[in-house]
């Protein structure tokens, strides 16, 4: 199967449906018996509604929710942590269940979330994903939809149970319409759903029902398709040592490591501003919504610090292990974002950890030219920023630096203060085919290395303009 819903051997089953349709019940018995993951995406929606209420932010401020979404860290798992407090109670109270429609409304909050979705799905490679939207638009492709509805009465009573509601059926309705008549991703059955009215069944019953439907597609067969590419050959790229991947997995800094940031940041910026006279074209091309992949020029061992200056949120990066080595130092790295690499190893799970910080909705740099290069010509990339791209369904945003080969060239030890310019490319298969926007894809082979070489070329024009600019 092609696009993302054929990600992995599991592969995705969206489950969608009405509010009190016995989705989220549904969908854990379903993960279980197929022995694969469950997301639920209901649950991200009102992680950002209790973050909004908790900064003060109104549920009807749009641009607000969208920044919101871009840098607030959820985990939803058997609890659900919002930027490292457990919020799993909270999220079910009557204040975010009366503001989560509105806040799940607005088109920057479901983009940024969607990407996160995808990227879900991309690292597990499938699972069971619950919502109202989830066939219809994050996994057009799945592998199975369903769609839960059941009598209005029925449901009603069912979250009066959960004490998600009232138990007022008026409330129901209204929620319905609200979910239905939203201009981002609005509710409805996906095309080829299996819809199933809930009401009167037992959960054991409409189980049984899907898995029926499972069995028999699967049974008839569906078109055969080229695989994914394995992951590929990425300079960089971090070995399986346990060391790096506790690193990276501390995807969620708390405000003591996100005012370091801020102020390390601020300092950096200030430095390069008076060291390099730095200037930073085409940033209005960074995605206003969601993660993406850096993908500089490497020229320089200050490349990185130069990188970090064109957005406020943290960049993550990719450092080589031997920084560590010093507590001290890797401790001030991983602060500003590093974390460790075996640069002499490529395997799975490094990729695969790329793409959980994606997942978490924050930024990554990698320098598809693998270590420095010298000269005016971007040379031969490796496949490893477009892989990791397509599986975390995130767009690629192309960054040529000028200068920095002059302040600090390979075997320097010493910086020179000299101009430096940097040019924020458009980003790069920002739109997937099909519905949804960007989404996690199957890449064969062949299409990998076309979009190597179409970032190579992208790269090449945003070089050449900063070489321009600083020639001037």
């Amino acid at each position: 199967m092609s696009g993302a819903g054929g990600a992995g051997r599991g592969g995705v089953i969206a489950v969608d449906g009405l509010a009190g349709s016995g989705k989220s019940t549904v969908a854990g018995v379903l993960a279980d018996r197929l022995g694969l993951e469950r997301l639920d995406t209901g649950a991200m929606y009102r992680a950002i509604t209790f973050a909004a209420l908790r900064d003060g932010i109104d549920p009807d401020d749009g641009p607000a929710l969208t920044e919101l979404a871009r840098r607030v860290t959820i985990e939803v798992e058997a609890q659900v942590l919002v930027d490292g407090q457990d919020a799993t109670v909270a999220i079910r109270g009557p204040e975010v269940t009366g503001a989560v429609s509105a806040v799940s409304s607005h088109p920057g909050v479901r983009a940024g979330l969607v990407v996160r979705q995808r990227a879900w799905v991309a690292v597990r490679g499938g699972g069971v994903v619950e919502g109202r939207d989830i066939g219809t638009v994050v996994f057009p492709d799945a592998r199975l939809k369903v769609f839960l509805t059941a009598d209005c009465d029925e449901r009603a009573r069912r979250r009066a149970l959960e004490g998600a509601g009232t138990g007022s059926s008026e409330e129901l309705s209204r929620r319905d319409h609200l979910d239905s008549s939203r201009q981002a991703s609005p509710l409805a059955v996906a095309e080829g759903a299996l819809a199933i009215d809930t009401t009167g069944r037992s959960v054991e019953d409409v189980v049984a029902e899907i898995l029926e439907r499972l069995m028999a597609s699967e049974t008839a067969g569906r078109p055969a398709t080229a695989g994914p590419a394995e992951p590929p050959a990425t300079a960089g790229s971090p070995g399986p040592d346990p060391g790096a991947r506790t690193a990276i997995l501390e995807l969620a800094p708390g405000p003591v490591a996100r005012a370091w940031y801020a102020v390390a940041s601020g300092l950096v910026k200030v430095w390069a501003l008076a060291c390099f006279r730095l200037s930073v074209e085409g940033r209005e091309n960074l995605p206003v919504a969601g993660p993406y992949l850096l993908a500089p020029v490497h020229r320089s061992n200050i490349d990185f610090l130069m990188v970090s200056t064109v957005t406020r949120q943290r960049v993550r990066f990719m450092g080589k292990e031997e920084l560590w080595k010093v507590a001290a130092l890797g401790r001030l790295v991983g602060s500003l974002g590093a974390f460790p690499v075996r640069r002499d190893k490529v395997d799975r799970e490094s990729l695969r950890c790329c793409i959980e910080i994606l997942a978490n909705g924050e930024p990554l740099t990698i320098f598809p030219e693998g270590t420095r290069q010298s000269g005016p010509v971007v040379q031969e990339l490796f496949e490893g920023a477009a892989y990791v791209a397509a599986r975390a369904g995130v767009p690629v945003v192309p960054v040529g630096i000028a200068g920095s080969e002059a302040a600090m060239p390979k075997g320097a030890k010493l910086i020179r203060p000299v101009k430096i310019h940097l040019v924020v490319g458009r980003p790069l298969w920002g739109q997937a085919q099909g519905k949804g926007g960007p989404g996690p894809s199957r890449v064969s082979r062949s299409v990998l290395r076309q979009r190597t070489d179409q970032l190579r070329v992208e790269l090449q024009k945003v070089f050449d303009r900063a070489l321009e600019l600083n020639r001037r």
